[in-house]
C-alpha cells in the first residue's frame, strides 16, 4: 500500500483533481485576447536562455528540444477575431490567415459523427512534422510528437480549467479533408491530434 494523499489545497493540486472534458459548447464566441493566452502558455516561446539567444524554451518538454508540433486553431465563433483557418506563429506569438472565412461546405466533409463540437467557439488542429524528431533520432523519434501532443494539450485543458472555459479532445476528424483544408503535404506534416474550446 502506498501511503495516504494528504488532501492539500495548493492550486495545482485542485486543478488536476477538478479538470474534466466538456462537450456542452454553446456556440459563444471566443475573445482573442483568451485565445491569446492560451497559446501562449500552453505552448509559446516562454523563456530565452541568456547565454545562448537560440535557445527558445516552450512549457512543455520536448526530445532534444526539436518541438515537431504546429497549431493551427480553427476559429468557428469568434467576439474579435473573425472564423477562419489560422496558424500559431509561435516566434513572433502571431496568428497567420489561412483561410477566412471558412465556409460551412469547405467543413462538412472533415466532421465525423460527432456533433458537440461543431458549436465549440475554437478548435485546435495539432500536426507533427516528423522530420524534426527524426533527422536527430531516426525511427526512434516517430513516437515523441504524439508524447509531446500530450503535454501541450494537458497544458490547454488546465489553462481552460483556470478561465473556466469548457474543454475537450476529439478523437478523430477525416484526415485526408483536413490536409486539404491545412493545404499540408502529409509525406512532411500530419494532424495527430484535437482540442475544442468555448463556453
Amino acid at each position: 500500500m502506498l501511503p495516504a494523499v494528504a488532501n492539500k489545497k495548493d492550486q495545482l493540486r485542485e486543478l488536476l483533481v477538478s479538470r474534466s472534458s466538456y462537450r456542452g459548447f454553446s456556440s459563444q464566441p471566443v475573445e482573442l485576447k483568451t485565445l491569446s493566452e492560451i497559446l501562449y502558455y500552453a505552448a509559446g516561446i516562454v523563456r530565452v536562455d541568456k547565454d545562448n539567444p537560440k535557445e527558445l524554451r516552450r512549457p512543455y518538454p520536448s526530445a532534444g528540444a526539436k518541438y515537431p508540433l504546429e497549431i493551427y486553431p480553427l476559429v468557428l465563433y469568434g467576439k474579435d477575431i473573425p472564423p477562419g483557418l489560422y496558424h500559431y506563429d509561435v516566434t513572433t506569438h502571431a496568428l497567420d490567415v489561412l483561410l477566412s472565412p471558412v465556409l460551412p461546405q469547405e467543413l462538412q466533409n472533415i466532421w465525423m459523427s460527432q456533433q458537440w463540437f461543431r458549436k465549440a467557439a475554437v478548435i485546435f488542429i495539432i500536426t507533427a512534422v516528423y522530420k524534426r524528431t527524426t533527422d536527430k533520432y531516426g525511427e526512434l523519434g516517430l513516437p515523441f510528437p504524439f508524447i509531446e501532443a500530450g503535454h501541450v494539450v494537458q497544458n490547454v485543458y488546465l489553462l481552460a480549467q483556470t478561465m473556466d472555459i469548457g474543454c475537450c479532445t476529439i478523437g478523430q476528424f477525416k484526415e485526408n479533408e483536413l490536409i486539404s483544408l491545412l493545404d499540408i503535404n502529409p509525406n512532411d506534416e500530419f494532424p495527430i491530434y484535437y482540442v475544442a474550446l468555448g463556453n
